[in-house]
């Protein structure tokens, strides 16, 4: 009898493997992999800027409630889309699975599926994928990345693991 522990409130972003899930050639990889993972100084930069963008909206939204209600409406709406920003850049990167690529940017995301894909070729230190119908990715895989600045062996383990992904399928 297995006993079922029970999940932590944020679950979703650390999800646990599946034990009954199979670990041979017939696992199928389905959710997204982030390659590189985020190296030090870009998790520095958006730990500061969250840190940051609490303390500001709590001394705005203070300071609009204590002045005025009307004013509480614009300063809520800008502090609203500062945090999708913020949202937004915590999933920038470039992210792999079974099933293809997508390179998710801070206002858009490029997907192709790995029949697409025709080539994943370094170009002068930024990794590029070329579709099938001639259409080219700019990945975050680069060596002036915020992920990658001095870690040299970093880069070249992303640009062969994103490599790999593009020749097994």
């Amino acid at each position: 009898m297995t006993q079922e522990h029970p999940r932590p409130i944020l679950g979703f972003l650390w999800p646990r493997p599946d034990p009954s899930a199979p670990v041979d050639e017939a696992y199928i990889q389905v959710r997204l992999i982030r390659v590189p993972s985020r190296g030090p100084l870009r998790v520095a930069l958006l730990v500061a800027g969250t840190a940051g963008l609490t303390m500001i909206a709590g001394s705005a939204l203070s300071a609009a409630i204590g002045t005025s209600w009307l004013l509480l409406i614009p300063v809520s709406a800008l502090l609203a889309t500062f945090l999708v920003l913020l949202l937004r850049c915590w999933s920038v990167g470039t992210y792999v699975n079974d099933a293809g690529i997508a390179v998710q940017r801070l206002l858009m995301t490029d997907s192709a599926r790995w029949a697409q894909v025709r080539d994943v070729m370094d170009e002068s230190g930024l990794v590029i994928v070329t579709l099938r119908d001639g259409r080219r990715l700019g990945t975050h895989i680069s060596r002036r990345s915020l992920d990658l600045i001095g870690r040299p062996e970093a880069y070249d383990m992303a640009k062969l693991a994103l490599q790999r992904w593009g020749e097994q399928r």
